[in-house]
């Protein structure tokens, strides 16, 4: 499975997702090469598709898709069970890795 991490040098929340990210799939059992895209401009996040820091794709897509959002440089929020944060929880990890792994054997 490949995974790229796309963040901006703003967002304090990319590390926290890539630390539950890297987590998850070693609870999941799942083997991943994981790389990291640092966004630095409106022109790189239109080019990119990028909706917001932190963003997590797998094997291209958004882990976490969402629909009528507009390319940019911005901070993403995750609607979750703790409330609104700036990365995905765990759990929330866990569920959608578990979705893509079984779509993609």
């Amino acid at each position: 499975m490949h995974i790229d991490i796309l963040y901006t040098p703003d967002c304090t929340g990319w590390q926290t997702a890539d630390s539950l990210l890297r987590q998850a799939l070693a609870d999941l059992g799942i083997e991943a090469d994981i790389d990291y895209w640092l966004i630095e401009s409106d022109r790189q996040a239109v080019e990119t598709g990028f909706i917001g820091s932190p963003t997590i794709r797998v094997e291209g897509n958004d882990l976490f898709p969402v629909e009528g959002v507009p390319a940019g440089m911005k901070l993403r929020s995750y609607f979750t069970e703790e409330g609104m944060l700036d990365y995905p929880t765990y759990s929330m990890l866990v569920d959608a890795l578990q979705r893509v792994a079984g779509a993609h054997p």
